[in-house]
């Protein structure tokens, strides 16, 4: 049998898969009543709803466009090309974000002067200057004029204006998992090189290089940073940030429809159940509210405690209450059921059995922990080969591969498939039985459910 001849992709050939592409996914947001995005200030900011099948349409649009953007460089000006703006590029939108160029600029679409975001940034005016010229060619604002000394939002800076999850979203992915990646190559230099394994030591990660003294703080990993970074009333500003960024991803991923979904909530009866590192409880007022026969604890470190007492829905809080509680410590509360909700996923294999044991003081024969994280690793999705694998879109594998190197960088851990994840719960304790998972490979999350048989 003759060989299947794969057709090699050309500047034409893609700009023309991009054009179907794009009139495809036109066609499916129109059909859906999803009203179109702009790069125009008043645009939505993103799209209200994304189909499954529209969402596919898109990634592989993205796949298309930055092969178009390679052979349009060329392979070597590509690299050139992208290595000399990425870290100007994630450099100045750090500064944007960090010093809110958003909200110096009104959302109305009018435009505001160098010298007036100077005063609200309480930067020098050759600064703002500097980098808007930069943030303008990312379509970070735009100028009314080449020679305007003043700027209008774009879409793209309203976003952050309008949506403080957003801006909590930049903050915690460049200039709090940023700098310990960029020192990554000397982790594994000093660590790992010339050894069969990445070292899983949470001593000797590239955020501890990172955080070993010095303009960063002496930290031992990248919660302690976020709990207790600033002085005096800023003292953890990190973390109420943190919540701000757990918001928002909850309305990007819809992860209240996954909460909702985990279990039988109905049919668990009346019960109680322990949300560890809960958060804000942004999750559990959902699932109170839908589900009057829950009884909620959320538990977390002691810098969410007011975040909760502030937002958190007054009319729910007879079921649903906030409890001070460091994981690795023994669970103080007798429940029916755990949450566990994107908390493992951020931690070596031999923390995350710790946090699995701390429960068992707890624990009584019948009790449930659920987990629910998200899980990069494609094998999790339960594909019978790697071609299967392969018909993932590389922009969707993409964002699974990222995400395991931020956390070889942060914690010397890894994205782990569901069988891993199986196997985490055995070594914790011989008693815990996976009863169920549930994996999707679109969104990399996936649902386990373990009864503790002891």
């Amino acid at each position: 049998m003759g060989s299947v001849q794969k057709e090699i992709a050309t500047l034409n050939s893609l700009a023309a898969r991009i054009s179907e592409l794009a009139a495809k996914m036109t066609k499916q947001l129109e059909a859906e009543n999803v009203p179109a995005v702009t790069l125009e200030a008043n645009s939505p900011i993103k799209y209200e709803r994304l189909p499954g099948d529209v969402f596919m349409t898109r990634q592989l649009l993205e796949d298309a466009m930055k092969d178009l953007w390679i052979l349009s460089q060329g392979p070597s000006e590509s690299v050139f090309n992208y290595v000399h703006m990425a870290i100007p590029d994630a450099s100045a939108l750090n500064i944007l974000n960090q010093f809110d160029f958003w909200n110096a600029v009104p959302v109305d679409g009018s435009a505001a002067t160098f010298e007036q975001i100077a005063k609200h940034t309480k930067l020098p005016v050759d600064v703002v200057t500097r980098v808007l010229e930069h943030a303008v060619t990312m379509r970070f604002f735009t100028k009314p004029s080449p020679t305007a000394t003043s700027v209008r939002h774009t879409s793209r800076s309203a976003a952050l204006a309008k949506d403080p999850g957003l801006s909590a979203l930049v903050q915690m992915v460049l200039d709090e998992t940023g700098p310990p990646m960029f020192l990554l190559p000397e982790a594994l230099r000093r660590f790992s090189m010339g050894q069969p394994h990445l070292t899983r030591n949470m001593k000797e990660t590239a955020f501890k290089l990172c955080h070993s003294g010095g303009a960063w703080g002496d930290y031992e990993n990248s919660w302690e940073f976020i709990e207790n970074d600033g002085e005096g009333s800023q003292k953890g500003w990190r973390q109420r940030n943190f919540v701000k960024f757990m918001a928002y991803i909850k309305d990007l991923f819809g992860t209240e429809g996954i909460v909702l979904d985990a279990i039988d909530w109905q049919g668990a009866g009346d019960v109680t159940v322990v949300d560890l590192g809960g958060s804000a409880g942004h999750d559990d007022a959902i699932l109170a509210a839908k589900f009057p026969n829950l009884k909620i604890v959320v538990q977390d470190l002691p810098e969410v405690a007011s975040v909760f007492e502030k937002e958190f829905p007054s009319n729910l809080r007879s079921r649903v209450s906030f409890l001070t509680h460091n994981m690795f410590d023994p669970q103080p509360v007798a429940a029916d059921i755990y949450m566990l909700k994107w908390i493992l996923h951020d931690w070596p294999d031999a923390e995350s059995v710790k946090i699995l044991q701390a429960l068992r003081p707890a624990l009584k024969p019948g009790a449930r922990v659920v987990f629910i994280d998200y899980v990069g690793k494609q094998e999790a999705t339960g594909a019978s080969s790697g071609a299967e694998e392969e018909q993932l879109p590389r922009s969707i594998q993409g964002f699974g591969t990222a995400t395991d190197l931020r956390m070889m960088a942060l914690f010397n851990a890894e994205e782990r498939p569901v069988e891993a994840w199986k196997s985490v719960f055995k070594r914790a304790d011989e008693r815990f039985d996976v009863v169920r998972v549930k994996a999707d490979p679109l969104s990399f999350m996936c649902v386990l459910e373990a009864v503790w048989r002891g």
